[in-house]
């Protein structure tokens, strides 16, 4: 066994310069070409010049300038030497530019570059690699193995490498449960990549997954757990319902329909792997109002999530105008742009394999939209796992908890001087001796800073080193003695990027930021006024000239091109550098500024505040939602946006609207052009949708909302105050509505079908009324205050866990 995984493996001959010359000269002067930007290049172009020859040339060719500015190239080395060493194995038993894409990449997704598949050998994949020579059968052993080193938890954006999981925390959400069970298997040889669906068209929420290259097909796993058999797991029976999926790859295949082709990465469709022979074709066509064509428009395929449309994916016509991609079944829209006119089309679901869509832009403001989006479901044969492969999932599950638990056993207590400081030590996880370390430097540790981190994101307990807790800290002790400072100002990321060297000393101590970002004003504003000024001398947003990918703060402080993705980030990082809070937001240019006790948009390409909420260019606009019945609604805040539309592109406001109770809302909007979206699940197949533009002249939005489902939720207070505390004490089902409502004597004559006690309360008094009927003085004055509540009927219901309302017919009692 020892030499089959000797260091003494060759590349195949397929993957060098004399064997393939053609692929050598597309790759390598990719490869010198991504060192150009790089501050400190040496060490990389020494790997080139060592190992002159195609897999080198990849590996650094295809991560991007950015990560590479991030990473030690010894990592790199380290990972070149295992898929050398895979050769042994496996041999090349596929096409270079496939090999090279899904076994040789190093990267998943945004996380930073590591010598993972040594330590992953090392810790069983060796074993995995060399015991199964069955494509299937190294598949479910190398999720097994997976199954050891995570288990889900939802956490924040940021990407941790599969290291940070398998020695420091042990826990991942999707993405992270991807990158781990992608790398692993291109670990052991098997093609791997990652696919997703960026926004759910039939629920709120996205999702990412593995994709594994068997039979010569590509087939998805989700779970790991879960993995007996390709291409089943818990969305299976929902593929017809949503409407794109996406893969990523970087040397495409001619097989592939690529969607974009950008300097690193390849999105490829992969609809047709999932949706198979239910997949249709989408042709749109892009001409203006005269249905003359109109080529090079900005076409984005979007679903509504979370209160709004979003985007899958963007893509642009062709000089005929025209555009194609396949799609499954579920329903969408198809938003167009081009200098400054639109069009926004439904594209509704059917089974038709090919379908043409005409989107006519102009500039007439979008038109309101009152529609229900449909999404068909899927028949889907499961099959169940050997008895045996369950228990196997069993045992592997107990050895990620002894791995858990090894974290605790491992804390020296004696360190730490309160229970406080060593609940955060155990939340560290495998990162708990960096902590111990900057506790043992820096005590005692403010309690507000324990506290802190221990509601900030727990990744950052697994990711920093011990200067980084330290720098944090000195920018606590900074500012934290502002009163009513949000907790924003302290974090020491903003959106996705990798967290932060401390590379900024002063006697002996480590900052988070450079000196020249702190500003001297007598105010906020003075010193925002400042900063940009300051910060539009030194950086210089030029796309062409900056590092491609996220930048981590010390390494983008150190630049003079940014990205203007870079800068915003940037950006924030110095106004938190002044004790100014700061967050990102997806609008162009746009970053959020508290300011005046409310978050405040900004733009950073102009140095100034898009709209202060102060100024008198605000105005109130008021809502009222019903259902059909004209029952009042109030609604998640989650199923409604205030958006602004930018090239195309809805972008969600910062806006949330006060309740006042009836179905009524209002908010204090920005005076400009504006759409208000609306949403709601009638069930995972049926969505209804609604958009209004917003003008001037707007001051009130009439929502009815057809076939809304109304569902069992905790009792609103206000309801509860009406009835009297002794009949709450007493009763446990209570009805709220009228003797002659229709509603309400259908509910009644369900609870009697049922032989259920019950107490029925109205708003009027008649000797026609029925038995265990009362007039409620509370309930009469509400109706007469507000005619619409004479439409409710409202049923109350109370368990152990206390009352339960549903507004409107049931089905059954819970």
């Amino acid at each position: 066994m020892a030499l089959i995984m000797s260091a003494f493996a060759t590349i195949p001959e397929l993957l060098t310069k004399k064997g393939n010359h053609e692929l050598y000269t597309k790759l390598m002067p990719l490869a010198r070409q991504n060192l150009t930007r790089l501050q400190n290049p040496k060490s990389f172009k020494n790997l080139l010049k060592q190992h002159d020859d195609i897999l080198m040339a990849y590996l650094i060719a295809y991560e991007s300038d950015a990560n590479l500015a991030q990473a030690n190239p010894q990592d790199i080395m380290s990972n070149y030497e295992q898929v050398v060493r895979l050769f042994q194995v496996d041999g090349l038993n596929y096409s270079p530019e496939f090999f090279l894409s899904y076994i040789a990449k190093q990267t998943v997704s945004d996380e930073r570059i590591s010598a993972y598949r040594k330590a992953m050998l090392d810790d069983g994949l060796r074993n995995v690699l060399i015991s199964y020579s069955d494509p299937l059968e190294r598949f479910r052993a190398t999720t097994l193995w997976c199954v050891e080193k995570l288990q889900f938890q939802q956490t924040s954006g940021r990407d941790q490498n599969p290291m940070d999981i398998m020695n420091s925390s042990l826990i991942g959400r999707c993405e992270e449960m991807q990158i781990l069970l992608v790398a692993a298997l291109r670990t052991v040889g098997l093609p791997a990549r990652p696919a997703s669906t960026p926004w759910w068209a039939h629920m709120d929420n996205n999702h990412a997954w593995a994709e594994v290259w068997l039979e010569n097909a590509w087939h998805y796993t989700g779970d790991m757990d879960a993995a007996y058999f390709p291409d089943q797991t818990w969305f299976s029976g929902m593929i017809d319902k949503t409407v794109m999926i996406l893969a990523d790859g970087s040397l495409a295949a001619e097989n592939d329909e690529v969607l974009i082709s950008g300097r690193y990465d390849t999105v490829i469709n992969s609809t047709p792997s999932y949706a198979r022979e239910r997949t249709r074709t989408i042709i749109v066509k892009t001409v203006n109002e005269a249905g003359e064509i109109m080529p090079d428009v900005q076409v984005s395929i979007m679903v509504f999530n979370w209160g709004a449309l979003r985007p899958i994916i963007s893509l642009s016509s062709n000089d005929k105008g025209e555009l194609s991609f396949s799609a499954g079944r579920g329903s969408f829209y198809l938003s167009a742009y081009k200098d400054g006119i639109k069009a926004l089309v439904n594209v509704e679901s059917n089974s038709d394999p090919e379908q043409t869509v005409n989107l006519v832009l102009s500039e007439a403001q979008i038109p309101e939209q009152s529609l229900f989006m449909l999404y068909p479901g899927n028949e889907m044969n499961w099959q169940s796992p050997p008895d045996s492969y369950k228990e196997e999932v069993t045992r592997r599950k107990a050895n990620w908890q002894k791995g858990v638990d090894a974290f605790t056993q491992s804390i020296d207590i004696s360190v730490f001087d309160d229970s406080l400081s060593y609940s955060v030590a155990t939340a560290c996880r495998g990162n708990y001796l960096a902590f111990s370390r900057f506790y043992t430097k820096n005590k005692p540790i403010r309690s507000d800073y324990l506290e802190f981190l221990s509601s900030y994101d727990p990744k950052f307990l697994w990711q920093a080193d011990a200067e980084l807790f330290e720098a944090t800290y000195n920018h606590f002790l900074a500012w934290a003695s502002v009163a009513d400072l949000p907790a924003e100002v302290f974090y020491p990321s903003v959106h996705y990027e990798e967290l932060p060297l401390a590379a900024f000393k002063s006697k002996n101590s480590a900052h988070l930021y450079p000196k020249a970002f702190t500003m001297k004003g007598k105010t906020d504003v003075e010193k925002i006024d400042k900063l940009f000024k300051w910060l539009s001398k030194r950086y210089k947003v030029n796309n062409e000239k900056a590092l491609r990918g996220l930048l981590r703060l010390d390494i983008a402080a150190r630049q003079k091109y940014l990205t203007s993705y870079q800068y915003r980030i940037l950006a924030i990082n110095a106004l938190r550098a002044n004790g100014i809070a700061a967050e990102f937001t997806r609008v162009p240019d746009n970053i959020l500024i508290h300011l005046d006790g409310d978050w405040q948009y900004y733009d950073v390409k102009v140095g100034k505040f898009t709209q202060r909420s102060t100024e008198t260019n605000q105005r109130l606009l008021k809502l009222n939602i019903t259902d059909a019945d004209g029952i009042p609604l109030q609604v998640n805040p989650e199923q409604y946006s205030l958006t602004r539309y930018v090239d195309g592109v809805f972008y969600s406001l910062n806006t949330r609207f006060e309740y006042l109770g009836s179905g009524n809302y209002q908010a204090q909007i920005p005076d400009n052009e504006l759409y208000l979206q609306f949403g709601y699940r009638v069930s995972d197949s049926q969505t209804g949708f609604r958009l209004y533009a917003i003008t001037p002249d707007t001051e009130t939005i009439r929502i009815i909302a057809d076939a809304y489902p109304h569902s069992w939720n905790p009792a609103e207070e206000d309801i509860l105050a009406l009835i009297p505390a002794e009949v709450l004490e007493a009763d446990s089902l209570i009805v709220l509505g009228n003797f002659d409502q229709e509603n309400s004597l259908r509910i009644i004559s369900k609870i009697q079908e049922s032989e259920r006690k019950y107490r029925f309360f109205g708003f009027t008094d008649s000797p026609k009324a029925p038995e265990h009927y009362a007039l409620l003085p509370s309930w009469q004055s509400l109706v007469q205050s507000d005619n619409l509540q004479s439409q409710r009927s409202i049923t109350l219901i109370k368990d152990k866990d206390g009352w339960k309302m549903y507004d409107g017919l049931w089905e059954r009692l819970p």
